[in-house]
């Protein structure tokens, strides 16, 4: 628990590390992985704002996921995460912590200045790491989150494979699913609202991993 109080809200990147890391990292997954196949990048916009919602079935996903994108991608964390060497290093790559039991309104609003200033954000819907389920039932929050925003957002379900597990030579598939769009400017109940996104996000979400395992298994 003292952990999750201490760790940053807020996050920063620092251009000389993200970019000193960029040749070393395109360079080793394809050497620790037997294939990367990445299904759908045609779906995000090249610029601009929009949430990324990935399955969270490895340690392995933050680090795989960055290849979708050319720029650098910010991404709300367990607070857990940010211990040691480690949480030097992600909060300087765009990582901020959040409290899964009871998320900081630091946290949220940082989130939400991402977005506001144009970046794009991945938060993984799920809260945990989840491997006994194609997904876990998904919780309100991040519909929550995004339908705060006075405009219109996509968010894009991304499910995540490895085969036969996440381990050295695996193959592994990223298949990003079509845009689901916000509508802010509903006049309807904002719980209620956030209630059916998260259920057109969890179909969403669930069809995504299903078609990234027929992928990785090909």
């Amino acid at each position: 628990m003292r952990q999750q109080k201490m760790a940053p809200t807020t996050s920063h990147i620092l251009p000389w590390l993200y970019w000193g890391l960029w040749p070393i990292h395109r360079l080793f997954l394809p050497l620790y992985f037997s294939q990367i196949t990445i299904v759908g990048r045609e779906h995000l916009p090249r610029e601009g704002r929009f949430v990324l919602a990935p399955k969270h079935c490895s340690r392995w996903d933050p680090v795989i996921l960055p290849l979708v994108w050319p720029y650098p991608l910010r991404f709300m964390t367990n607070a857990i995460e940010f211990g040691g060497v480690q949480g030097w290093f992600i909060r300087r790559l765009g990582a901020f912590a959040v409290n899964l039991d009871r998320p900081q309104p630091s946290s949220l609003r940082h989130a939400l200045d991402i977005l506001k200033a144009g970046q794009p954000l991945v938060i993984f819907p799920e809260g945990g790491i989840v491997r006994d389920q194609v997904i876990r039932p998904l919780r309100p929050g991040l519909a929550r989150l995004v339908l705060q925003l006075d405009r219109p957002l996509p968010i894009f379900p991304v499910g995540i494979a490895y085969h036969p597990q996440p381990q050295f030579r695996a193959r592994v598939a990223l298949w990003i699913g079509s845009p689901l769009w916000t509508d802010p400017g509903q006049e309807r109940n904002r719980k209620q609202q956030a209630q059916e996104f998260t259920q057109r996000l969890e179909a969403a979400l669930h069809a995504a991993v299903l078609a990234a395992r027929k992928c990785a298994q090909s």
